[in-house]
């Protein structure tokens, strides 16, 4: 015999009178809320290229959340946001990131980059409309 609780559960009796709980349901919602929590979880971002900053002794931090951040490894890759990206779609990419509302630009370059690198960056930023321009460091 089957009957429906106000919970929505099934109850059946087994052949010795004892209550027999279906768990269909509950697995499902607990694998539902799994999928939700896995979906809206907020990950590390970590960047592809290896880049070992410059030491300095002020230890200013910055919060700024509306700021890309591009990385330049020694030998000229450019990252945006953590995605490699050419040095020929850079410019392109740069400024979507200013149209899509960022406000600022934070640069991380390994101790031996060139400079030449370093001020293509800043160039295409300021193309961009960037007004905000950072170099992070290591503490």
């Amino acid at each position: 015999m089957t009957r429906r609780l106000d919970g929505g559960l099934r109850r059946r009796r087994n052949r010795r009178g004892g209550a027999i709980v279906e768990l269909t349901p509950l697995i499902d919602i607990t694998f539902q809320l799994l999928i939700f929590f896995l979906l809206t979880a907020t990950f590390q971002d970590s960047s592809s290229l290896d880049v070992d900053l410059a030491r300095a002794k002020n230890q200013q931090k910055t919060q700024d959340k509306k700021a890309v951040l591009i990385s330049i490894a020694a030998d000229g890759q450019l990252e945006i946001d953590s995605k490699l990206v050419d040095q020929r779609e850079f410019e392109m990419r740069l400024c979507m990131q200013g149209e899509a509302g960022k406000t600022g630009v934070h640069i991380r370059a390994d101790r031996e980059t060139k400079h030449e690198s370093l001020v293509f960056v800043m160039d295409v930023a300021k193309r961009c409309g960037f007004a905000k321009l950072g170099i992070l460091h290591a503490n």
